[in-house]
């Protein structure tokens, strides 16, 4: 019993070590993808946005407006949010405004100057989203913007999507009165891209798909999936909605490279059926 315990104790903490790895990892890529291609390029996206305006208007450094607005906002977030809601926005907070500043000591060493603008941002969109994914994938947060669409949610009853919208829109007002519209345009493409890699690196691509088939042909189906592809199938019992009628719906989960293949076969097998098709990003079982 012992033994059991101590294993789940250091099991338990070599999770937080590479959690806290994959932070440091995280961080630095999104701070120097920062310094990097979307401070040059005035990017206003987020607080790192404001801290492009700030930069451009007062001389004030990125990391330093970072720090004192990123204590700010936690300070907010410990009032009306609470410690709970708060705590895995601390390290983020401290962290990304130092690698800020660590970073842009490279900068004068990577020299980026034959690359098109738009190649830069596009390529500096990548890695944004690259390093938060991998932030958010293990449960943390840079803080900043995040924690400002908790605490708007919180007060106008919005969803935090809706308050991630309106938040990013106030910013990017701010940079085209600041920098013009083109900056508008190149940000917009930046959370775009931001956006989708985001959700690749803390999901994965998926790899499966699920197939849900009603068809009329249920033997032929299955025997098509069962002997000729070699994939597990499971029968569930359906009931139609309107009618009452009772039904069988065929579940298979097969690999991304044979969808057509499948698709196509049970078309063949019954142009009139019902299919359903669904990414699957993990599959954990018996295969």
């Amino acid at each position: 019993m012992l033994f059991k315990k101590k294993k789940k104790i250091i099991v338990k903490e070599n999770s937080t070590l590479m959690d806290l790895a994959m932070l440091l990892i995280g961080a630095s890529i999104y701070a120097l993808a920062f310094n990097l291609f979307l401070l040059p390029n005035n990017i206003v996206v987020g607080f790192s946005g404001l801290s492009v305006i700030t930069n451009n208007l007062f001389g004030i450094k990125p990391s330093l407006f970072l720090m004192i607005s990123y204590v700010i906002v936690l300070i907010f977030s410990f009032i009306f949010l609470g410690f709970q809601s708060t705590k895995r926005s601390i390290i983020g907070s401290i962290l990304y405004p130092l690698l800020v500043e660590a970073t842009s000591y490279l900068v004068p060493y990577i020299d980026i100057s034959n690359i098109e603008k738009i190649v830069a941002i596009v390529f500096g969109a990548l890695l944004t989203g690259f390093g938060s994914g991998l932030v958010y994938k293990v449960g943390y947060s840079t803080g900043g913007s995040d924690i400002i669409n908790m605490l708007l949610s919180k007060c106008i009853k919005k969803p935090i999507g809706s308050c991630n919208i309106m938040t990013n829109a106030v910013i990017m007002t701010l940079g085209f009165l600041t920098f013009g519209f083109s900056t508008v345009i190149y940000s917009i493409v930046v959370v775009a891209i931001m956006s989708t890699l985001v959700d690749k690196v803390m999901i994965g691509i998926s790899q499966s798909k699920t197939f849900m088939v009603i068809t009329e042909n249920e033997t032929d189906v299955k025997k098509y999936l069962l002997s000729k592809l070699s994939h597990g199938v499971t029968i569930l019992n359906a009931r139609g909605g309107y009618t009452g009628n009772v039904l069988k719906m065929i579940m298979c989960v097969v690999p991304t490279r044979e969808y057509y293949m499948v698709k196509q076969g049970i078309l063949q097998l019954d142009p009139k059926a019902l299919i359903m098709v669904s990414d699957v990003y993990e599959v954990i079982g018996n295969k």
